[in-house]
Order: C-alpha cells, then sequence, then structure tokens
C-alpha cells in the first residue's frame, strides 16, 4: 500500500520514451516560440523553461496569497540529455528514460528534462497512438505540460496532495489530473488576455492533450482521455477563473 501510496502522491505525470535521438549540443537555440516576447533570438530551451517556470509563478502567487494561502512558488530542474534527475522522487534514470515531466512533492520542485520539452514541442512524444492527430504541437504543447505540472503544486498547497508519504490524497487520480488541466487552462487565458495567443496556440495545447490523454479502453484511468483532458482545459480557458476548476476535485471522476 505505502508503494501505491507513493506514486498517488507523486502524481508523476512522466513520460517515459522508448527509444531516442541523444541532442549533441544540449545548449543549442531552441525554436523561437510564438507569444513570449521578453526572450532574445537564440535562446536555449532551458532559457524558455525557466520563462515558463517565472511566469507561472508570476501568475498564481498573487492569487494564492489573497486567498489566504501560502506563496506557491516552487524550485525547478530542467536537466540537459544525460544529466541526472536530481529529486526526493523515485524516478528512472535519463539515460533509460530521457523524456520526463512531474511534480514531486516530496521536496516541492517540477522537473522537466529538456528532451521531454523538445520532444512535445516536435509531437514526437505519444502515449496514446489510437487517437487522431488533428493539429500540429509546437511552443504551447511544452508550456501546457509545464502548467500542469504547476497545478500539481497547487494543489498541494491547497491540501488536496498530501506532504507525507503515509498521507493519502483527498481526490482521485484522475480527478487530480483533470483539475490540473483545468487550472492549466485558466494561466493560458491569462496568457491570452495579455495578447501573447494565437489560434496556433491553443490548437498546439490540444494536440498535446490528444497525444497525452488515455484511450478509453485503458483499465486504469488516471489521467482522462482525450476528450476529457480537453474539455478539462478549455473550461478553465473559457472561464478563465481557478473555481471552475473545483468540480473535478469535488466530484469523483
Amino acid at each position: 500500500m505505502k508503494n501505491i501510496a507513493k506514486v498517488l502522491f507523486i502524481f508523476l505525470f512522466t513520460f517515459f520514451l522508448a527509444g531516442w535521438a541523444h541532442l549533441e549540443n544540449s545548449a543549442s537555440a531552441a525554436p523561437q516560440p510564438n507569444y513570449v516576447k521578453d526572450l532574445p533570438p537564440g535562446h536555449s530551451m532551458h532559457d524558455y523553461l525557466l520563462y515558463l517556470a517565472k511566469d507561472l509563478d508570476a501568475f498564481w502567487s498573487p492569487i494564492m496569497v489573497g486567498d489566504g494561502y501560502a506563496d506557491p512558488a516552487t524550485t525547478y530542474s530542467f536537466p540537459a540529455p544525460g544529466v541526472p534527475v536530481k529529486t526526493n522522487c523515485a524516478v528512472e534514470e535519463p539515460a533509460d528514460f530521457p523524456a520526463q515531466a512531474f511534480y514531486c512533492g516530496f521536496d516541492d520542485q517540477i522537473v522537466m528534462t529538456q528532451e521531454m520539452a523538445r520532444q512535445l514541442w516536435d509531437g514526437t512524444y505519444r502515449t496514446n497512438y489510437e487517437a487522431p492527430v488533428t493539429f500540429k504541437a509546437g511552443d504551447f504543447s511544452v508550456a501546457f505540460v509545464m502548467a500542469h505540472e504547476y497545478a500539481h503544486n497547487l494543489q498541494t498547497e491547497l491540501g488536496w496532495l498530501p506532504v507525507y508519504e503515509e498521507e493519502e490524497p483527498l481526490a482521485t487520480s484522475r480527478s487530480l489530473e483533470l483539475n490540473a488541466d483545468c487550472l492549466a487552462g485558466v494561466w493560458a487565458r491569462s496568457v491570452n488576455d495579455r495578447g501573447l495567443l494565437d489560434s496556433s496556440d491553443l490548437n498546439e495545447a490540444k494536440r498535446t492533450l490528444t497525444d497525452l490523454g488515455q484511450d478509453p479502453s485503458d483499465p486504469n484511468p488516471t489521467h482522462g482521455t482525450p476528450q476529457e483532458r480537453t474539455k478539462a482545459f478549455l473550461l478553465g480557458y473559457n472561464s478563465g477563473t481557478a473555481p471552475s476548476c473545483d468540480p473535478y476535485l469535488l466530484n469523483p471522476y
């Protein structure tokens, strides 16, 4: 039971890739995102991931503090290819599984390997090969996954996720994951309201939600189907408010 509880607590939302192409130059320039304005041309993938992290902090911190909660600021790690993932959570070695993205509640840390970010951006990372591909992936595919992981940090601050291994979450895995998708949509709406999104960005998020949604026939529905995940994301995006996401936590999914 403890191992099961630990898996539930970590909520890795971790993606492992069986085969991968090693990047020879981990500091090479990332493609230019559509929606950022503060990054110089030729920035690295690490620069982009750090930009996302800071933007998420800047959006959520005043909301949480204003509602009487602790500042949700968390730590981050964006390992380059071949660099070990240092965390208190049990994860696979990058040499075997270079594409990883997860939130570790044991040390309050968001981890996204740069290889994971590149594969999300390129649309080469998928866990669901049955769902039809409608849109292209891109920079906002990475942004969505980062926002989703940040939402797990918010869930910890709000008490839905435990801070000790022996404790249990207060909601089911799928409820927490769909709530995180919804909260990612709330943040995406804020990006749009700043005039930094275009239609391709939202489509990139939809593409990733399809790629990572579970097949409806999966006997262990921990994250939700592409349709469920997209619906949750759009609920948050269209409302622009965190309370709109509460039903996912208050009702078992």
